[in-house]
């Protein structure tokens, strides 16, 4: 595999200089360039902003500090241009240029896609980082249901048994990866007897990470709801709606309410004595018209850089 890295752009680094960054632990491209322009600066006295925009073939010499204080977004174009200026090529060119899609993406769909692949560039990088693994857990709904169902009484550690017991139903290869992540994760653990726990473990995420991830597990779980409509008898399942007109104060009361009402349901769920089935509960409570109607735009200026200030 090409494991080509950035190089530094100015001179040959000094002895004792800092580490050039791993652009393959950023989620973020303005963080990236900031870091790798810092890095190539402590190389050399006379790498600047004029002189790394210059050579990405731009007139403004401050398309780069806007880029990287955010002010600016980078076309694919202009990112092809930094990714050259900074000698960025193979594996790091490619994840650079996703990571700038990734970020600029316009849709939740987008996102996913372009945060997919740098997972997948990630892992190929580095298949032994275990920390890439944890954002898998939001990967399918199933990862947290396994996870649940370890504590039932009548559990089998058997991926048949698992595929058998959800509903829908997933495929015993489905239930076998679901349990090996589980375990290398140490979500959970096999007690004394041989019978299995959940393990309370805290996972480190970055927060755009987790946004993405999370947002794609709770999509899955609003399908499953809306398919539990035909799947299960009402007696089975707790399905309702309101549409309401509130003030953005209230909203937040609001929220407020659904947040400690599901604290107290996770409070009641922990101590239900022989617990012998799992739920999903979920709280859908979403606008139905613009926040901004009429007049004036919401959203502040944020054009792209193409080189002109």
């Amino acid at each position: 595999m090409d494991k080509a890295r950035h190089v530094p752009v100015g001179p040959a680094r000094s002895p004792g200089a800092s580490a050039s960054p791993d652009i393959f632990l950023f989620y973020d491209y303005r963080a990236f360039l900031k870091a790798l322009f810092e890095y190539n600066k402590s190389q050399s006295r006379r790498f600047s902003h004029r002189y790394i925009v210059t050579r990405a073939g731009f007139k403004s010499p401050n398309v780069l500090k806007n880029v990287i204080d955010g002010r600016r977004n980078l076309t694919f174009a202009a990112a092809e241009q930094f990714a050259k200026a900074f000698k960025l090529e193979g594996a790091a060119r490619k994840y650079f240029l996703s990571l700038v899609q990734y970020n600029q993406a316009g849709t939740s769909t987008e996102r996913e896609k372009f945060f997919q692949e740098l997972v997948d560039m990630r892992a190929r990088e580095n298949p032994a980082r275990l920390g890439e693994r944890q954002y898998e857990v939001f990967s399918h709904w199933w990862h947290l249901a396994i996870r649940e169902i370890v504590s039932l009484p009548d559990f089998q550690f058997s991926p048949e048994w698992v595929s058998d017991a959800l509903t829908p139903s997933i495929t015993p290869e489905e239930a076998a990866e679901s349990l090996t992540l589980l375990k290398t994760l140490g979500l959970i653990a096999m007690n004394r007897d041989r019978t299995w726990t959940q393990v309370e473990k805290t996972m480190a995420t970055d927060a755009r990470v987790k946004s993405v991830m999370v947002s794609q597990f709770h999509r899955e779980m609003i399908r499953l709801g809306g398919e539990s409509l035909s799947r299960f008898p009402g007696k089975d399942r707790e399905i309702s709606g309101t549409t309401l007109r509130v003030s953005e104060p209230d909203l937040d009361k609001i929220k407020g309410w659904l947040r400690e009402f599901r604290l107290k349901i996770l409070g009641l769920a922990a101590q239900s004595a022989g617990a012998d089935q799992v739920y999903q509960l979920n709280f859908q409570f979403f606008p139905l018209v613009k926040g901004k109607r009429g007049n004036g735009n919401k959203h502040p200026d944020n054009r792209n850089a193409e080189g002109q200030p």
